[in-house]
């Protein structure tokens, strides 16, 4: 592709993005439009105001003290509505703009959600947490711009034009000087523009690296690792800093350039001015208005210059962004159409087979199939296969092979409510919200009554435990439920789960952080629940699972037993191995 076609593409581009930025900012379009009347204005202030002050030293040259009063009483009141203007449109360009901004934040938050758990897990966060936070500010900002700057260089045009009536010659210098800023900004965009896209890269980078070490701040400590990732975050630093810095040398070399060639212009405008005086071509009081007009004039080039410079970093923004939000670079998670309401909790799984990333099968042609209100337990080793059932029935992931069905329809055909909203998952390691105890329940469910909590955290085993705490329900747990025990934060996973009151539950080693009192405590919820939700159990410990209505064996992807706990412990070598084991564990 020549370049010619290159920015023909790329213009196209900052078109389409715009109108596709601005369907989130038409409900605000109301202060855009009032920014624009201010801008006019504020223009128009812009031409009159150097005039007045060129004839207000005229006057007092000349000792027209009447005419130098009225002049001078003209200014104050021009300023004074400057200064209202000025206050004006920053009210209403800081409202369009965080109006503007949040609904494109929220639309990325939405969006990064609704992206495929195996997509999530090959991205940084980082890039996530730099789209949703830095770049939709960029692209909010962009409608002020173009409003902002066009209204600046359709003005001082203007004021060119009025110089070509005063002396063409130093219109024509002006007009010279101009082009040559002009092509010269042009060049210093494209050159700037190559090291920004080299800058914003690093700093992806970097924001994915810190996110992790904040996050993984209590395991380097515990490792001793400190040293190791402090070594590692500052050579990503050095990177990221050489970028920026080649990124502001390139711009602050370019500036350099610019202004030696305003300083040229300067230099030859006053010359020229100071030969037409001498000859008698230019009166004094002209010549003043002229150079009264100058900073207008050189800031057309300027104006120019920025202006294609915001437009580039909103197009670089803008590419991520929509990005995310178009699912062009991101795969999104895929919802069927059919909606069943309330399950009556029938999953089955036939010839299921599943590998990650095309890497050896983790399941290998599974079959089962979990009745309406059954308790299902899986055991097995480490590896065997068994979150990964988890997963499929969630729909984080889809089988390579065969088919998932909930109700004797396929996953794939249900849509999300009716998938996600009929089943709840008490992990291993569930995240917790930096919130109140109170929000990270309610955020579940917005309605929650005060006596649906309590219930849910009383079943949970949570409830005497929480009335110990000086805050009650309103305590804040921390990142991550810094605040609370590995025990603590899974009951508060179990309770947030019950509150979802899903017809299927699946507990993912959700009791293997809990001392021995505890587990006794979580089991005698999990059977209070037996018989009213169909419940699925992975489980280390075997005297989690003794209750089950039936408990499969998972050895390397695929099972090796069925049945209750005293028929595999009569028939299944491996559970009486695996049932040993726990027994002399707990002996010692």
């Amino acid at each position: 592709m020549n370049k010619k076609m290159e920015k023909k593409k790329n213009f196209i581009n900052v078109i389409s993005y715009v109108k596709k930025t601005y369907f989130y900012a038409k409900e605000n379009k109301k202060y855009l439009l009032l920014f624009l009347i201010a801008c006019i204005l504020y223009s128009a202030i812009s031409i009159i105001a150097p005039l007045l002050s060129a004839k207000q030293i005229v006057a007092l040259t000349r000792n027209w003290w009447e005419q130098l009063i009225f002049i001078t009483i003209g200014i104050f009141v021009i300023e004074i509505i400057r200064n209202c203007v000025r206050f004006w449109s920053n009210i209403c360009t800081t409202k369009f703009f965080y109006a503007v901004k949040k609904n494109i934040q929220l639309a990325v938050t939405e969006e990064t959600l609704k992206i495929d758990t195996e997509t999530l897990n090959v991205n940084s966060s980082g890039i996530f947490i730099e789209r949703i936070n830095h770049d939709t500010g960029t692209m909010a900002d962009i409608f002020i711009v173009i409003i902002d700057y066009l209204s600046e260089i359709i003005s001082n045009v203007g004021i060119l034009i009025s110089i070509f009536f005063l002396n063409t010659w130093i219109f024509f210098i002006y007009f010279l000087f101009l082009l040559i800023l002009f092509f010269g900004h042009k060049y210093a965009a494209g050159r700037i523009q190559q090291k920004r896209k080299v800058m914003k890269k690093k700093q992806e980078i970097t924001a994915g690296f810190v996110s992790e070490l904040v996050r993984g701040a209590k395991d380097l400590k515990v490792l001793n690792a400190e040293r190791p990732f402090l070594e590692k975050a500052g050579f990503i630093m050095d990177e990221v800093g050489l970028a920026t810095r080649d990124f502001n040398k390139t711009k602050a070399t370019f500036r350099f350039i610019n202004g030696s060639i305003r300083d040229i212009l300067d230099l030859v405008i006053l010359l020229v001015g100071i030969y037409f005086i001498l000859q008698g071509h230019l009166e004094v009081a002209t010549m003043l208005i002229i150079l009264s007009y100058r900073g207008n004039i050189l800031n057309i080039s300027g104006f120019l210059e920025n202006f294609m410079e915001n437009l580039k970093q909103f197009s670089l923004s803008a590419e991520k962004v929509f990005a995310v939000l178009d699912g062009d670079s991101f795969k999104k998670e895929v919802f069927g159409t059919h909606s069943i309401g309330k399950v009556k909790g029938n999953i089955e799984f036939q010839n299921v087979s599943f590998a990650y990333q095309n890497d050896q099968e983790v399941l290998k042609n599974v079959s089962f199939q979990i009745k309406p209100n059954e308790t299902v337990s899986f055991v097995g080793k480490s590896g065997s296969g068994k979150t990964t059932l988890f997963h499929l029935i969630a729909g984080l992931y889809q089988p390579n092979k065969g088919r998932v069905l909930f109700d004797g329809i396929p996953i794939q055909e249900l849509d999300k409510n009716s998938l996600r909203g009929n089943l709840s998952i008490i992990s291993q390691n569930p995240y917790i919200f930096n919130m109140s105890i109170r929000e990270n329940l309610s955020i579940i469910k917005k309605d929650l009554t005060e006596e649906e909590m309590i219930y849910a955290c009383k079943m949970a085993c949570l409830h005497d435990f929480i009335i110990t705490l000086k805050d009650g329900y309103d305590t804040v747990v921390g990142e991550s439920g810094v605040t609370l025990s590995g025990g603590q934060r899974q009951r508060l996973a179990i309770a947030r789960a019950l509150v979802q009151k899903t017809e299927i539950i699946l507990f993912d080693e959700a009791t293997s952080a809990l001392d021995n009192e505890t587990q006794k405590e979580i089991q005698n919820s999990i059977q209070n629940m037996q018989g009213e939700y169909t419940i699925l159990i992975i489980a280390h410990r075997l005297s989690t699972v003794i209750n089950s209505d039936r408990i499969f064996i998972l050895e390397d992807g695929v099972f090796t037993g069925e049945g209750s706990h005293q028929e595999l412990l009569k028939h299944n070598k491996t559970y009486q191995h695996l049932y040993t084991l726990e027994l002399e564990k707990n002996e010692e």
